[in-house]
């Protein structure tokens, strides 16, 4: 969960808005006079320690919060499972003897274990919003370049961004105000819910299920509930190997240099990546970059005001189970599984924040027993109304623990 380098209980001042919240950070943010692994030892001994901190951690050290620890990651943070060759697997403390999800595993692990109260992760292609899910907490992904990223360790600056977990959408929001440039803090309030058949059809029927009989309980938060159905399934089927493509690019120029050069030991399934990413052809990116373009417009036709918000499964499924050796194919669909929802908020560069408002009981093949599971979904807005998210987040919450006395449902 947590790395052996870096400071404990590292404060900067004893006052400010998050005064008291332990603050657990994935290994990517640089604190000034410290190195990083990001998840894995050739890095580590390969740069040097950092000259200065992160501007997203010294805002939150600023504003009051103690530094409890680095946390681990996925090599490179180029994964969604939630393991590491070198330095293990974060149990999920939510639901023992399954993952975290990835690549922020340890920083979601640290606040689901009540370790830390808020923890800081990145996200580029679902490493926030996966563990939030499969951990039962809030996670937000942020608009792209809306927060710096100076000084974080990056894998695809065209899609990495910053974004944090929580046990509360209060504390969530709290942190979005210290983080959120002023000019986006706007707090007007989502009034049209947008759901989209074709996208739910990528989740799991329990979850579908799930998400289906909530609906109705927010009704009442929006002036109104409106069925949009997508005109072109096929670009929806591509939205993974349309992310997989310009994602890959991105890391190949960002990483090349360094992978060819010092040829670190990574992870099969994420070695086998990287040897994709290093491949990819100009006709790949250009047939990829236009498909994103469309998709992109048809977001902007599906919310195309600040009052709309969009709700999707943040995960086709719960988390997966550890232990046994997991076939590269196995891993591999289930990776494109997850790309073709994350990509939906990431390839227009939107905030993206999951709810875990739901758990859902599921059996196993090997024994007749039932476990109850974290679940949840995910709110989707225009970028940069992030600000907006956040509260809309807060007040939903509210109001469905006030007309069940729970914050989760159970399908």
């Amino acid at each position: 969960m947590f790395c052996e380098h870096g400071p404990r209980f590292l404060e900067l001042t004893n006052s400010g808005p998050l005064k008291g919240k332990r603050l657990a950070v994935k290994d990517l943010f640089q604190l000034k006079g410290e190195k990083n692994t990001a998840g894995n030892p050739e890095w580590y001994n390969t740069h040097p320690a950092a000259t200065k901190t992160a501007t997203s951690l010294r805002q939150l050290l600023e504003a009051g919060a103690t530094f409890v620890g680095f946390t681990h990651l996925d090599e490179l943070a180029y994964s969604m499972q939630g393991s590491n060759l070198h330095y293990g697997c974060a149990d999920n403390p939510r639901l023992p003897g399954y993952f975290c999800g990835g690549s922020s595993m340890g920083s979601a692990a640290a606040v689901a274990a009540g370790m830390a109260d808020i923890a800081l992760g990145t996200d580029t292609g679902g490493s926030v919003r996966v563990p939030a899910s499969y951990c039962g907490l809030f996670g937000i992904r942020t608009s792209h370049s809306l927060i710096p990223t100076d000084g974080v360790i990056g894998l695809a600056p065209c899609f990495d961004t910053v974004g944090w977990f929580s046990q509360t959408p209060s504390l969530l929001l709290d942190v979005g105000k210290i983080l959120i440039p002023t000019q986006y803090l706007s707090t007007d309030r989502a009034a049209r819910l947008v759901i989209c058949p074709e996208i739910h059809q990528l989740a799991d029927p329990s979850i579908r299920v799930a998400i289906q009989e909530l609906i109705p309980t927010l009704g009442d938060q929006f002036s109104l509930c409106e069925t949009i159905h997508l005109p072109d399934t096929e670009l929806l089927d591509e939205l993974a190997d349309i992310f997989r493509i310009l994602q890959g690019r991105a890391i190949a120029n960002t990483h090349g240099a360094w992978l060819r050069k010092y040829q670190p030991v990574l992870a099969q399934d994420i070695a086998a990546r990287i040897t994709i990413a290093l491949s990819i052809g100009d006709d790949e990116v250009l047939w990829a970059a236009n498909r994103r373009r469309r998709w992109c417009q048809w977001m902007e036709r599906l919310l195309p005001d600040n009052n709309s918000v969009l709700l999707i499964p943040t995960t086709p499924t719960t988390a997966p189970k550890k232990g046994g050796a997991i076939e590269a194919d196995k891993l591999q669909k289930h990776r494109q599984r997850l790309l073709g929802l994350t990509a939906i908020a990431g390839l227009w560069g939107a905030p993206q924040c999951h709810l875990p408002l739901l758990s859902i009981r599921e059996g196993h093949s090997d024994r007749d027993t039932e476990v109850q599971k974290p679940s949840g979904f995910s709110l989707v807005m225009a970028p940069n109304r992030d600000l907006s998210l956040l509260t809309l987040i807060k007040q939903l919450t509210q109001y469905r623990q006030d007309i069940t006395g729970s914050t989760r449902g159970t399908a």
